[in-house]
């Protein structure tokens, strides 16, 4: 009866050719708080689980002929306990690097006593097995020092459950913020085409014939802001994982974007393209309704 439901809007009003800039602004935003959100997670989980199944022990003994034979002794007591894959004594150099960060360069005539560092790899992250060679070690080696790391990795897990809180918090606020500019348009839209849609109305179109109209053409907006805003996103998250993994393995490497992070962004315009639908839809018909 009344042929394309969208034939009474014009293809363009007032602002309206900016709304999938913006709407492309926020998925921009969101699309990198989803994804950050994700991937700094995981990065900081998997890193601090690689932490678990190691301990590091110390042989603090300035006497080097004491020192050597703790180290033997404590080596011994370490390998014997079951669990552990492997024990190994750094080499000098590995260990002045773990204190180069702290004390700096240290020259060769300083002659200052450096503890023997003993790394440990565990099986898994059995707290009995982590117990079992502090026991040991403590009861037969008195100048060795463990570290199990178990302080660090709650603070890890700690920061990684506040990244995730903060970004996906940020996330769902850029998502009302998205529907408010919609409620925003549509009302704004309704306002212009006001004199249109009484004329639809005398002439016996529904509500719902109307409500389509804007449905139609904030879906368009909303998909189209949503595909922008992800080619920009994915380009930004691209060149953050190209600069971290120049940077080698480590802690900013494991918390870049990996390639199934991506598919987070697949979804966003599709997402973008309802959201903006439904919200057009359930305003213009509230709308209409006092307009009645």
């Amino acid at each position: 009866m009344f042929g394309p439901a969208y034939d009474f809007l014009p293809n363009k009003h007032r602002g309206e050719g900016l709304l999938p800039w913006v709407i492309a602004v926020m998925i921009f935003l969101c699309a990198l708080c989803l994804v950050l959100g994700v991937a700094i997670g995981r990065g900081l989980e998997g890193w601090s689980s690689n932490l678990a199944t190691h301990m590091s022990v110390q042989i603090v003994e300035a006497d080097q002929r004491i020192r050597a034979r703790d180290t033997d002794e404590a080596l011994r007591i370490v390998r014997a306990t079951p669990g552990v894959i492997s024990a190994d004594v750094l080499a000098e150099s590995e260990t002045m690097a773990l204190i180069k960060p702290w004390l700096g360069d240290i020259p060769a005539e300083a002659d200052l006593p450096i503890p023997t560092m003993i790394d440990i790899k565990l099986q898994s992250t059995d707290t009995a097995v982590i117990a079992s060679i502090k026991d040991k070690l403590q009861a037969g080696v008195t100048s060795a020092r463990v570290d199990d790391h178990q302080e660090w990795m709650g603070r890890i897990l700690d920061l990684a459950d506040l990244a995730r809180l903060l970004l996906s918090s940020t996330a769902a606020l850029v998502i009302l913020c998205t529907i408010a500019i919609v409620i925003f348009g549509c009302r704004t839209g309704l306002a212009t085409h006001k004199k249109n849609i009484e004329i639809m109305h005398m002439i016996g179109a529904e509500d719902h014939i109307i409500a389509r109209t804007f449905e139609r053409k904030y879906w368009r907006h909303g998909f189209l802001g949503g595909l922008i805003g992800v080619a920009f996103a994915s380009l930004g998250l691209y060149g953050l994982s190209v600069l971290a993994s120049r940077l080698g393995e480590g802690l900013m490497n494991s918390i870049a974007p990996s390639d199934s992070d991506y598919y987070i962004l697949l979804i966003l315009p599709l997402v973008s393209s309802i959201i903006t639908m439904v919200t057009a839809g359930s305003t213009v018909r509230s709308a209409l309704k006092k307009m009645m």
